[in-house]
């Protein structure tokens, strides 16, 4: 799964979603993991109408909204990818755990999980709308870009590494806010012309709905905004973390920080898929999930029907 912002080569991806306690707090937990080929035109220009070089980037928001236009990025040689997060409150570097000495944390779940039954009728959830200070950040090959509100993010890549610069448009960022009415997003820009697995991404957020896990599976390679209404090609590992007890043991292989014994799930269930399947996300019911079950429902976003029309 994945949703670039340029296009690109993404393959065998893993996704590891979980509750866990951060710190005495409930928590959801996301890893992601890919190998990650950025086929991004280079160089690309400056359009016109675009913001001039000596313009702070809100300012150059102002500045276009009285023009009656939109702005645009300085440059965009690079290329990013963008995940939705159900999150209560707002995402930034907390969120995202070091796993710089623990590479292969999510290739232990992946090889620990065993094909399963697949999905059923899916749900959509609805949050309400919160908005904070964008956030930028390097980790690993990304630099990551945190925030809510397309223009904020928007004018926000800016700050982004010219190298790494996507070529985002707009109607990207107000589809998701669309789809994902509410909830923060994170774009993760990277800039490699190589094939190249990524370190592993493990995030933590307090979830707005506790009774659902969520793994965004969306998938557009070329850039463009998803189309929900094809079948797409489908290559990714997708693991739950289960109760003591329940599912296969994991074994991992790097020594793990207090953060990552703390996050990462010692028992698991999960299913690959390497098929061609509708554009859309998996959900997981807490209730399935603490009795041990895998049964992924799946949802194209934006339906938003009642938790309880899977239940």
């Amino acid at each position: 799964m994945c949703v670039s912002l340029a296009p690109a080569i993404l393959s065998k991806t893993t996704l590891v979603v979980g509750e866990a306690k951060r710190r005495g707090r409930s928590v959801h937990v996301l890893g992601y993991q890919n190998t990650a080929q950025s086929l991004a035109p280079i160089p690309q220009v400056l359009r016109a109408g675009g913001p001039g070089p000596g313009l702070d980037h809100f300012a150059a928001l102002i500045q276009a909204g009285k023009a009656g236009g939109k702005p645009k990025p300085k440059s965009a040689t690079g290329n990013a990818m963008i995940l939705p997060f159900p999150a209560l409150e707002r995402m930034g570097p907390a969120n995202l755990i070091d796993t710089s000495r623990s590479k292969r944390v999510l290739k232990d779940i992946a090889e620990t999980v065993r094909p399963m039954s697949r999905s059923r009728a899916p749900v959509a959830m609805g949050m309400r709308n919160s908005k904070d200070a964008v956030q930028v950040f390097d980790h690993g090959i990304y630099t990551c870009v945190f925030g809510y509100d397309p223009d904020s993010l928007f004018a926000a890549l800016d700050l982004v590494p010219e190298a790494k610069r996507p070529p985002l448009e707009l109607e990207m960022l107000e589809a998701y806010a669309r789809w994902y009415p509410g909830w923060p997003l994170g774009i993760e820009c990277f800039d490699n012309r190589q094939a190249i697995e990524a370190d592993p991404l493990l995030f933590w957020y307090v979830p707005a709905f506790p009774f659902a896990l969520f793994a965004p599976t969306l998938e557009s390679h070329t850039g463009g905004v998803p189309n929900l209404d094809e079948e797409v090609t489908l290559d990714h590992t997708i693991a739950v973390g289960m109760p003591e007890g329940r599912g296969e043991t994991v074994n991992y292989s790097d020594k793990l920080s207090e953060d990552l014994r703390e996050l990462l799930p010692r028992h698991v269930r999960g299913d690959t898929y390497e098929s061609a399947g509708k554009n859309a996300d998996f959900f997981f019911l807490m209730d399935d999930v603490k009795a041990g079950k895998y049964d992924p429902s799946r949802l194209k976003p934006g339906n938003n029907p009642a938790i309880d029309a899977i239940s």
